[in-house]
């Protein structure tokens, strides 16, 4: 019997279970049959929704960054302070700039904000200047790749500083220093010399540099010196950053130019000889032209007799005497550490404090002394309460207050004279206190100092310039760091609407299938 034969006579499987096998060869894997479950193809839903909210929300995010670098009006600032947008003043100065202005940034914009969040700041700054007036063309140079664009201006010194821009109009220019634009961490510059940027001061630093080019005439103030005078870096800077021209003149070697509309003896030391007092009374009357203005600033520091400068005063009917004002009502002190001697004046003035633009700041002069006044001739300008009383410069730890007569004390005065019908006036000006022109006063924005005293140069100089004085912005504590009215509004449209919208719809879909299940 062969094999064949053996096979016919084998036991055969009946054909239901055959097909018990086939059917259980061909049952669906579990993965298979997961992923054709109900609860699979409602899962699939919602990562189908999740994977089109997020590529909705990438795509829209890269739009947004794509128009506002294309568009850079589409920019805002929604940072606590404010630290990427204008201040008020650079807004109204660059509205009121009639002349063409090119800012050339001297280096690729990539380049300039790769180094730090500063130089980011400084370039949104930027571009917000460029916004604001259609007269002011904002461009990025590449010296590297672009290397004679320096020869065009021959007389910025590129090897002695470093510059970060250059501010053009015509003919005239003037190149603008690292220095000019940041402020630097003292503490590291002392003990490692390090150079770490720790602040900002752009807005002032470009409007200085516009306002030097755009002015044609500059008015001249000649700073007297030879007679022991204080320091005025601060007076000058302030001037000079307001399109005044400043020239350091010793009289005893040198003379008043005749450009020169404004003369300052601040602070001397030391009497002025007969001749610098000549010189002073002829320059004022100027042979019956006048037009000349005399700011003088005594120093409280020295107690020696001054006859020649005091001449010279009263002839203009002021005088001045030795003490301070010492102010004994608690609304006129001031937060310091003597607030009897560093304290608010009031505005006697409409002609000086009127071009203020907040005259709710107030001026504070510090160590004052109080000025006599031939009311005939002269008039107060900044005036103490009621209350104060005047403290001897040589008062000992003896002296009382509470025994000093109170009254209204004048800390800033002018007289002025003239020809008879009053076409042609000369001015001597008298300020009380050389501390109220310091550095910290001047830059302090808590005190209208500096805003006054541009002002009153501008009034007797006849210009329509707006002080300048613009306080830099820190980056600390920012809460937000958005700068794009596109993406800001594209998020709150998204979490606002969106999101509420999308939760809503995937709950509604859900309650429907399971309702016709």
């Amino acid at each position: 019997m062969n094999n064949k034969d053996l096979e016919n006579f084998a036991p055969k499987e009946s054909k239901p279970e055959t097909e018990k096998k086939e059917k259980k060869a061909k049952k669906p894997s579990k993965i298979i049959a997961f992923l054709k479950s109900r609860n699979a193809k409602r899962g699939s839903i919602a990562i189908a929704l999740t994977v089109i909210f997020v590529a909705i929300v990438v795509g829209l995010n890269i739009v947004a960054n794509l128009l506002t670098d294309r568009f850079p009006v589409l920019s805002t600032d929604l940072t606590t302070n404010n630290v990427y947008e204008l201040t008020e003043p650079s807004v109204d100065f660059m509205a009121e700039l009639s002349k063409d202005v090119n800012v050339y940034v001297l280096m690729e914009e990539k380049a300039l904000e790769s180094q730090g969040e500063y130089y980011i700041q400084v370039n949104k700054l930027l571009q917000a200047f460029e916004r604001e007036s259609s007269h002011v063309s904002l461009s990025y140079v590449d010296l590297t790749t672009n290397p004679t664009f320096t020869s065009s201006y021959p007389d910025v010194n590129w090897m002695g500083t470093s510059y970060l821009m250059l501010v053009e109009h015509g003919e005239d220019y003037i190149a603008v220093s690292y220095e000019d634009v940041f402020t630097y961490n003292q503490e590291y510059l002392s003990y490692y010399g390090e150079y770490v940027v720790d602040g900002q001061k752009l807005e002032q630093a470009l409007l200085t540099a516009i306002l030097n080019v755009t002015t044609e005439e500059k008015v001249t103030i000649t700073v007297l010196s030879g007679h022991g005078e204080l320091e005025t870096d601060a007076f000058s800077s302030l001037m000079t950053n307001n399109a005044y021209k400043i020239e350091n003149v010793n009289l005893l070697n040198g003379k008043i130019s005749d450009e020169s509309q404004f003369v300052v003896l601040f602070a001397p030391t030391n009497d002025i000889d007969k001749d610098t007092y000549n010189t002073l009374s002829n320059w004022l009357y100027n042979d019956g032209e006048y037009g000349h203005t005399l700011l003088y600033v005594p120093n409280d520091t020295v107690l020696v007799d001054m006859p020649n400068i005091d001449t010279l005063l009263e002839e203009w009917g002021m005088s001045i005497n030795k003490s301070w004002i010492f102010e004994t009502d608690a609304q006129y002190m001031t937060n310091s550490l003597y607030p009897n001697l560093i304290s608010i004046f009031n505005y006697d003035d409409t002609e000086f404090a009127g071009g203020i633009r907040d005259t709710s700041i107030p001026v504070v002069l510090m160590y004052c002394m109080p000025i006599n006044l031939d009311e005939a001739q002269a008039t107060s300008l900044l005036s103490s309460s009621a209350n104060a009383v005047q403290m001897p410069l040589d008062a000992d730890e003896n002296w009382d207050y509470n025994n000093e007569e109170p009254e209204k004390l004048v800390g800033a005065a002018i007289s002025t004279q003239g020809n008879e019908d009053e076409t042609k006036s000369s001015n001597v000006i008298v300020f009380g206190s050389y501390a109220a022109l310091s550095e910290s006063a001047l830059s302090a924005t808590s005190f209208n100092n500096s805003a006054y005293i541009i002002n009153m140069f501008n009034t007797i100089a006849q210009r329509d310039d707006a002080s300048i004085t613009v306080e830099g912005k820190t980056l600390d504590a920012n809460e937000l760091g958005i700068t794009s009215t596109f993406t800001s509004t594209i998020l709150s449209i998204i979490f606002r609407y969106l999101v509420p919208l999308a939760v809503v719809t995937i709950g509604i879909v859900k309650w429907l299938r399971r309702r016709h299940r």
